[in-house]
């Protein structure tokens, strides 16, 4: 699956649910970042239960990441009109737009400017890799939905919830079902700019270059063993432009991204330190220019204790095993947890694989799924 945000692929995956919402008898409403509202109303016209997820994808991506929290809280909106139950509250699933940042290098992004994390007008200044602007995009034949109303400011929620799977191995080697996520961990991101000196492949000496890859590359295993030796914290660099990029050619320049995270906030903020003087070291060895700059920042986030608790004894009621686990992924809730109670739900994923095109769920995990979040729904509902 290769969903990027405001892509064709990823407007006839919005333009669906739109669709479905609408033959629920919901109603369908978007906001000007391009996050999809579908909503049932409840006996109050209060604040909503809002839950949800995110439709975009990383390239190359599995099918469940993200798209199984929108399905699921579609299925369980369905199984409410099915049932003609009538919540306390609104019920308000939620698709949030660019959670990856697989076009656009910002991760959450729909959700970050919902909760003013992020300034919608600095936002529709980013670019993607073909220079395409968020702005660009937006208003573009694959950007906002046609016919479907634009909801005016970003209102808060009574509460939220998101159903996802894992993306890691912890529920499935446990043999357990289900997981009630105790916290989100945190992520920094880093532009890394090396500066060399380009030349010609074959007559410049190895010992008078200035090869920007060959630095970077140092730079990356300097990056990997400092996430070692720190423990409980993962760092990854996954991303890197070369310039000119051509097989004869030294490499002048490289432009790479660090994606660093953790449940623990001291260890994000040691990495945040070391960074620069790794890149100094390197640089200067090396007769390198290396510039670290951090261009996003998410804390660590502890999820709401009395919206667990409750999910805790939805799950007992309905007898269904569960255990308790952080998330090293990040996830739409963190963003959410700024502005209400927030908390999470997780399916075990096969092999612990995400992002990648074998992401599987066993379907009977699927179901379970749906079925603990529905009840968990009505049980915020009337816990709220």
């Amino acid at each position: 699956m290769t969903r990027r945000l405001f892509t064709e692929p990823e407007h006839r995956a919005r333009a669906l649910l739109a669709r479905w919402g609408r033959e629920l008898g919901c109603i369908v409403e978007q906001d000007r970042i391009g996050n999809l509202f579908v909503r049932r109303p409840g006996r109050s016209a209060g604040p909503a239960l809002q839950f949800g997820s995110h439709l975009d994808t990383v390239v190359d991506g599995g099918a469940y990441d993200g798209a199984y929290g929108v399905t699921g809280g579609l299925c369980a909106l369905e199984r409410f009109v099915e049932r003609g139950i009538e919540t306390q509250r609104p019920m308000e699933l939620a698709a949030w737009a660019g959670e990856e940042g697989s076009r656009f290098p910002v991760g959450c992004l729909g959700s970050a400017v919902y909760v003013g994390w992020e300034s919608f007008d600095e936002m529709l200044q980013l670019r993607d890799d073909h220079g395409v602007t968020l702005g660009e995009a937006l208003r573009g034949p694959c950007g906002l939905l046609e016919g479907v109303p634009i909801r005016e400011g970003f209102p808060v929620p009574a509460a939220y919830a998101e159903l996802h799977i894992e993306q890691g191995p912890v529920l499935e080697r446990a043999g357990i079902s289900l997981g009630v996520v105790t916290a989100i961990a945190g992520m920094y991101r880093y532009t890394v700019r090396v500066v060399g000196e380009a030349g010609h492949a074959g007559t410049v000496p190895m010992a008078v270059r200035r090869d920007a890859f060959c630095g970077a590359a140092e730079f990356a295993l300097a990056v990997e063993a400092m996430a070692r030796e720190l423990g409980d914290c993962v760092a990854t660099i996954g991303w890197v432009d070369v310039a000119p990029n051509q097989t004869n050619i030294v490499p002048g320049s490289v432009t790479c991204r660090v994606d660093a995270r953790s449940t623990d906030e001291a260890r994000l903020l040691t990495i945040d330190r070391r960074l620069p003087a790794i890149a100094r070291e390197v640089g200067e060895r090396r007769g390198l220019r290396i510039e670290v700059e951090r261009f996003e920042d998410r804390r660590p986030t502890p999820l709401d204790e009395r919206l667990e608790a409750v999910l805790r004894t939805t799950l007992g009621e309905l007898g269904l095993a569960h255990m308790d686990l952080p998330s090293g992924a990040v996830h739409d809730a963190m963003c959410l947890a700024a502005l209400a109670p927030a908390a999470m739900l997780f399916v075990p994923s096969a092999a612990g694989a995400s992002h990648v095109g074998h992401e599987h769920t066993d379907p009977a995990d699927l179901e379970r799924g749906v079925d603990a979040f529905t009840g968990w729904l009505l049980a915020i509902d009337r816990a709220l």
